[in-house]
């Protein structure tokens, strides 16, 4: 269980799944929800496999982009976000820095990572299970979320998300 951040250690657990449709983003949702009213600061970090477009065709920000600027910065009283173009994908550990401050950082996808992972499962969706997969270094995984009985993984209740979010907060946050 180690992360990278400026040199210090940075609470980060990634939350996985063998496909979409499995409940990760709820999850987080909810994690986020729990972690905030217990007074913690969140980052949220997204792993999209496809093209993604956050900019609005015609807003400034888009113009700027469309025009080839390769960094674009919209800011506001309220929020920050930037647009950069990159040639390759960027390395989770080039992407930490930018949530300097924050106690703890959920990360969505990013399956084969080297931080600690919770694995979203449901048998309805799907029979697989990413933390039997020999392409992923099982030692990864530290739990199951899930709906049924998962031999030889630690199981959490996918319905209780405030068990869940203990779970991470004594094994992550405060690790």
């Amino acid at each position: 269980m180690e992360g990278l951040y400026l040199n210090k250690k940075i609470p980060v657990i990634s939350i996985v799944a063998t496909k979409s449709g499995t409940g990760k983003t709820t999850l987080i949702e909810k994690l986020i929800k729990i972690f905030k009213s217990k007074g913690y600061s969140v980052g949220a970090l997204k792993h999209d496999a496809h093209r993604f477009e956050i900019d609005k065709k015609g807003k400034d920000s888009w113009r700027f982009s469309n025009a080839g600027a390769d960094n674009v910065i919209i800011s506001s009283l309220e929020k920050l976000a930037m647009i950069k173009r990159t040639e390759n994908e960027t390395k989770i550990e080039e992407i930490l820095p930018l949530f300097d401050g924050m106690d703890i950082v959920i990360m969505e996808g990013f399956k084969s990572n080297k931080y600690p992972k919770i694995e979203v499962h449901r048998r309805d969706v799907d029979d697989k299970l990413l933390c039997r997969d020999n392409r992923f270094d099982k030692s990864t995984f530290l739990a199951v979320a899930t709906d049924e009985k998962i031999e030889d993984m630690l199981n959490l209740d996918i319905n209780n998300i405030e068990s869940i979010a203990i779970f991470i907060e004594e094994n992550i946050i405060k690790y």
